[in-house]
């Protein structure tokens, strides 16, 4: 078995779509950190004279109608505590200053959980994407039935292909999301050298850098899957582009009480250790009037946990019972 992954290891690295999926994480993962350094920078002088300005607008108004506008943010506040009681508008917050009017320094814990989130969803793509290629390839040329010739235990040549493609995206996850860690750390070390790190936050981080890159290699096998499934790698692609437009965003914002269940919902939930999602309830009033109201829900890690875990392994298990009976000639 272990000769066979060392075979499925060397193919899989030589085939062109992976090297193409490898360019263009390098490139989106570069895109993504310029795009954080344009966004971190402190303003320029001119940028900050009309932030200055604009505060002391700002604050004018306060004066003039700061009484009321607190009373109204209370009124609305009361009225959101009658669907959630948790609600908050930071009435107690509202006189503008210029600490918070002007742009916030930036601050390593606040900006790497976005960053690693979005360098995940990168890595999940292109993931899926190069596994479905790896095993797409092996039924368009036909090698694969040919390698089953030499190799006729089809299961042990299945098992080996899905590791060849999981292990296969390990090195190359954990190079970016260590590439993306050190950009971002330079960045507020450069911007903002005072911001500090506890252990803590460390630890926080650390975990979910190791989610990220479990991620990625279950999307890898997930695109190995669905390509033996389908048995090429377009048709892989375009289940997966059919699914993120049609379920994950038409459907989605249709029935927003079925967002438990989607794909999306549930990758936010492992990669930030539990998530929240908006669902509208909608009333009608004493004076027939109807209302509605976005109520936030929360997602635990444990659901989305069980159920990626759950649709992987019924993915990969239905996979190997067509492997296992199909002609793959």
């Amino acid at each position: 078995m272990n000769r066979l992954v060392r075979v499925e290891l060397r193919r899989f690295y030589l085939r062109r779509l992976t090297r193409v999926g490898i360019v263009g994480i390098v490139l989106v993962v570069g895109s993504l950190l310029f795009s954080m350094f344009q966004e971190a920078k402190p303003p320029s002088a001119a940028q900050q004279r009309i932030v200055t300005a604009q505060f002391q607008e700002a604050h004018k108004e306060w004066e003039a109608h700061g009484d009321q506008m607190r009373a109204d943010c209370l009124t609305a506040q009361a009225d959101a505590r009658t669907h959630d009681p948790n609600a908050d508008l930071g009435c107690d917050h509202m006189e503008p200053t210029l600490a918070s009017w002007g742009k916030p320094k930036p601050v390593f814990h606040e900006l790497m959980p976005q960053a690693l989130r979005g360098a995940s969803y990168i890595l999940a793509f292109l993931a899926f994407l190069v596994g479905a290629g790896f095993v797409g390839a092996e039924f368009t040329s036909g090698s694969l039935g040919t390698w089953l010739t030499f190799e006729p235990r089809r299961m042990r040549v299945y098992a080996s292909k899905l590791a060849a493609a999981g292990l296969g995206m390990a090195p190359v996850a954990a190079v970016t999301i260590g590439v993306v860690t050190a950009g971002v750390w330079l960045m507020v070390r450069h911007f903002n050298p005072s911001s500090l790190t506890t252990a803590g936050m460390w630890s926080t981080l650390a975990g979910q850098a190791g989610r990220s890159l479990v991620l990625t290699l279950a999307a890898a096998v997930g695109g190995a899957v669905v390509a033996l499934l389908l048995r090429h790698t377009a048709a892989a692609l375009g289940v997966a582009l059919g699914y993120l437009l049609v379920v994950d965003g038409l459907f989605a914002g249709a029935f927003d009480r079925a967002k438990p269940w989607l794909l999306r919902t549930n990758i936010d939930g492992w990669l930030q250790h539990g998530a929240s999602y908006l669902v509208q309830e909608c009333q009608t009033g004493s004076d027939g009037s109807y209302n509605c109201q976005g109520v936030q829900r929360t997602l635990s890690f444990g659901h989305s946990s069980a159920y990626l875990a759950v649709l992987l392994v019924l993915a990969a298990g239905l996979a190997a019972a067509v492997f296992r009976r199909r002609d793959v000639g």
